[in-house]
């Protein structure tokens, strides 16, 4: 820990130099079961923020926890997992360079998007302050802003409740002014005592272009690439992957239970709407892509919530990567519908949108079949397509075809869903991999603060209101007074995995688990 004289100059440092703070935007360490792929975090939130902050003239740098930085080596950080007290292995930097990384910041941003590392976040976020009381430290992302109270808790200051692009500068703004009264910020949340005030995010940006650029340069990307584990495709464990993430759009055209984004659509919601679907122009997406390729990317992965939902405009920005010699992959922002296209009141694949994705460079597409039964998608999914009128295995077999690699995802054990209902999607998913899917991926439907099912889950007893955050995985259900009890579930939905894929996926996957050696 650091001793008596650092904190003392930290004190120091806060109070002369605030009126030119300088920022550091956190991933926290990671947590993983044993039998777990680990995977660096490396979403894009804190790249905008640190694009907004440098485009306003403010000193900003990232720390991945989990990988450390130029002064760490992965076989001291990712590559050295470490158990704790709850069975799961911790994945990152010990305490102590975290405290040196961090002595030289005012202002500590600390994104908590994924529920299951909570604890993670959580723990950075108390050693920040418990050495250094008088930085600044802010948390956002869909995970904080619904969990206000145990982050306040842990000791944090601010908590955006929408995109924080504008909010962050704002509160650059305000401390080069030598204060840290925020009370009249929009989108944030603050402690008063014991009470936690709401200040709604009163405007939303609608226009993407006007989004400063992500500064993906500030990443660790030497170390991502040699760890090659981004968060879509699979990969040779030994084959390095220059590989880094955009988003040609953000929202969604569907509001399904289990995602945080069935709660954005009201402009009235503390996050302003930011759920409603708005988009990139066709130049920003190539400047952004130009940026990348400089960058000596090779590997795109495309992190849109609905990538095709304006086909047209979608197809044209394809076109217009045709001569980049990208290599591409959408990682869950597809649907299936949106693979077809209505002829004379009957649904046909839309062979033009295959075969613009493989001109383009996608060599992998991950299928969100969700569930077989109909019942399950009306309830939970948006109605997003009819089972009975869209031919899967026909998709699967037009996807083979002009060369692209499909994978598909499923969900099993909603809180009324029978074990027949159960049944019919896991001989859905066997269909499909008999029809050339490369594997298929089963999830237990999660209720994550901040969802609909999130509330459902509570208000109908499927979830305590003081759950484990760390309990919830996709890989068990992490309800309770369900149909089907939440341990049966769980041996049913990992037994599904084990029994509907290829022996040598389940070979690679088991290879890539969080107590894997460095390679």
């Amino acid at each position: 820990m650091v001793g008596d004289k650092e904190r003392k100059r930290d004190t120091m440092f806060i109070n002369r130099y605030t009126s030119n703070p300088r920022f550091l935007l956190v991933y926290s360490p990671l947590q993983f079961a044993p039998n777990e792929m680990a995977k660096p975090d490396g979403s894009l939130g804190l790249l905008y923020l640190a694009g907004a902050l440098r485009q306003a003239g403010f000193e900003v740098k990232i720390l991945d926890i989990s990988v450390g930085n130029e002064k760490d080596d992965l076989k001291d950080t990712f590559f050295n997992p470490k158990p704790l007290k709850s069975g799961l292995l911790r994945v990152g930097m010990s305490h102590k360079r975290v405290l040196e990384e961090v002595r030289d910041y005012d202002v500590i941003g600390i994104s908590s998007i994924f529920t299951p590392q909570t604890s993670m976040v959580i723990e950075t976020i108390k050693l920040i302050k418990q050495e250094y009381p008088n930085k600044l430290v802010i948390s956002g992302g869909v995970n904080a802003r619904h969990s206000c109270e145990k982050f306040f808790n842990a000791g944090v200051d601010i908590i955006c409740l929408s995109e924080a692009e504008e909010t962050i500068v704002n509160i650059g703004n305000l401390l080069r002014q030598n204060t840290r009264d925020f009370r009249t910020l929009p989108g944030i949340a603050y402690r008063v005592g014991n009470k936690v005030i709401y200040n709604p995010q009163q405007r939303i940006i609608a226009n993407l272009d006007f989004l400063p650029l992500p500064a993906w340069d500030l990443l660790p990307n030497d170390k991502y690439w040699q760890i090659s584990r981004p968060h879509g495709g699979e990969f040779p464990i030994d084959k390095s992957i220059k590989y880094a993430s955009i988003m040609t759009s953000r929202g969604c055209v569907f509001s399904c239970a289990y995602c945080h984004i069935s709660k954005e659509k009201e402009q009235s919601s503390p996050d302003g709407g930011i759920g409603k679907l708005r988009t990139k122009s066709i130049e920003r997406v190539l400047l952004e892509i130009n940026m990348l390729k400089s960058l000596g990317v090779e590997y795109i992965f495309i992190e849109d919530d609905s990538l095709l939902a304006k086909k047209q405009r979608t197809i044209k920005i394809f076109r217009s990567l045709r001569d980049k010699k990208l290599n591409l992959a959408d990682v869950n922002g597809v649907n299936i519908i949106h693979f077809f296209k209505n002829v004379n009141g009957r649904l046909v694949i839309d062979k033009e949108l295959l075969e613009s994705l493989v001109e383009v460079g996608f060599e992998t597409m991950i299928l969100p079949f969700e569930t077989a039964n109909q019942r399950i998608l009306d309830k939970y999914a948006s109605r997003k397509w009819k089972v009975n009128k869209v031919d899967t295995i026909a998709l699967i077999k037009a996807c083979t075809d002009v060369g692209l690699k499909v994978s598909g995802n499923y969900m099993i054990g909603f809180p009324d869903e029978t074990f027949d209902e159960i049944s019919n999607t896991i001989s859905f998913a066997r269909s499909h991999i008999e029809a050339g899917l490369t594997y298929a991926n089963f999830f237990c439907p999660i209720p994550y603060p901040g969802s609909t099912l999130y509330d459902i889950a509570i208000r109908e007893g499927y979830l305590s209101p003081d759950f484990n955050p760390d309990d919830m995985k996709w890989t068990k259900s992490a309800m309770q007074n369900t149909v089907i009890n939440n341990d049966e579930l769980t041996e049913i939905r990992r037994n599904a995995w084990l029994t509907v894929n290829r022996p040598e996926y389940i070979k690679y996957k088991i290879g890539m688990n969080a107590t894997q050696s460095l390679p």
